[in-house]
């Protein structure tokens, strides 16, 4: 797997990454590769085009003075991924990852297939194509979790068939299959009916200014399914009706500093009971201090349309990169509704990975 030798590389659209979308860190890898004999002769040993090996291992602190978020204090392992991929003949190729620290443990398991160097065919489980946030591996986002909405919102991995087609440059693209709509459980289809995806992404020309060149690149993503019986975490278990996403992702990079958001709206039509229209956001704005080091804010959205107020969360955050295996994320959250401190949550998420 590619993405997993490239600590938050440049956001790529090639079939090379598996189409994945990765946040920069200039210059993190690249400097700390001439450094580290022991890193390039790992790399040599598990980085061949017809078998990559990654590994990934993340232990997260989690601590609250006056415990008001899920769970407990304490120290969870929140990833322990293995994956194996490779470029076979005649365009053909795989991609299989397992997370033995959570069930079911297969992640990932498809093949696909290049009719060329600009359209991929791939089948299997995998990443539904909706939402840059959630099309990161979970090695390179920004913060220790994912935004409220994202989670909740986007399809999230499924079984089923996409289509890839990219430019000749690579700077615009769409990716869209067909999938089961019931996410990885049960190993089949819940009903009858298909859930429906396709994102639209492109990079914008390089605008030049003063200080260098910016870049922007945005997506579209739309999906829509008729479910028997879906879930989507935290919102609702066992939806039985209509469901349409539609969301709108841009990110601006200047040098040093990145801007981001997201933003995904539902509509949700069930068999029994009223349509609820749950939507979720992101803002954030991420600034790497030296070339080993990142400070980052994001304030995030979630209005679940239940009745409940809106949950929106402050996250002051700071990325480290001591080594090109090695990561430490710290997370300060802050519920605007809770003001003292003791609610207040500190994550700290321990990272190894190649």
């Amino acid at each position: 797997m590619n993405d997993w030798i490239r600590i938050r590389a440049r956001q790529v659209t090639s079939f090379t990454a598996v189409a994945a979308a990765v946040l920069t860190a200039p210059g993190v890898v690249e400097a700390q590769r001439d450094d580290e004999p022991t890193y390039r002769r790992l790399l040599a040993q598990v980085t061949q085009d017809y078998l990559r090996l990654g590994v990934l291992l993340q232990t997260v602190a989690d601590l609250q003075i006056e415990r008001s978020a899920p769970g407990g204090n304490g120290f969870n392992i929140s990833n322990f991924r293995v994956a194996l991929s490779g470029d076979l003949d005649a365009g053909f190729g795989y991609f299989l990852q397992t997370n033995f620290a959570a069930s079911p443990a297969i992640l990932d398991a498809s093949m696909y297939y290049d009719v060329n160097s600009n359209l991929r065919l791939r089948v299997g489980q995998f990443k539904a194509p909706f939402s840059r946030e959630f099309l990161i591996p979970a090695q390179s986002i920004d913060f220790v979790n994912r935004a409220q909405g994202v989670t909740a919102l986007a399809p999230g991995r499924e079984l089923g068939l996409s289509l890839l087609a990219t430019s000749a440059t690579g700077s615009v693209g769409i990716d869209a299959g067909i999938f089961n709509g019931n996410r990885t459980i049960p190993n089949g289809n819940d009903g009858n009916n298909f859930l429906y995806v396709a994102r639209l992404f492109g990079t914008l020309q390089p605008v030049g200014t003063g200080n260098g060149e910016t870049t922007i690149d945005v997506g579209v993503n739309v999906a829509h399914s008729r479910d028997d019986e879906a879930t989507l975490p935290g919102l609702v278990t066992g939806f039985a009706g209509s469901r349409t996403l539609i969301g709108f992702d841009a990110t601006s990079r200047l040098g040093a500093t990145t801007l981001s958001g997201e933003v995904i709206v539902a509509a949700l039509d069930p068999e029994v009971g009223g349509t609820r229209n749950p939507w979720g956001f992101h803002l954030t704005a991420a600034r790497m201090l030296t070339n080993k080091t990142q400070a980052l804010v994001r304030f995030d959205g979630l209005d679940p349309d239940a009745g409940d107020e809106r949950s929106d969360l402050i996250i002051f955050g700071f990325n480290a990169w001591p080594t090109a295996v090695t990561e430490f994320q710290v997370n300060y959250l802050i519920d605007p509704g809770e003001a003292a401190p003791d609610r207040h949550q500190l994550l700290v998420n321990f990272q190894f990975g190649f």
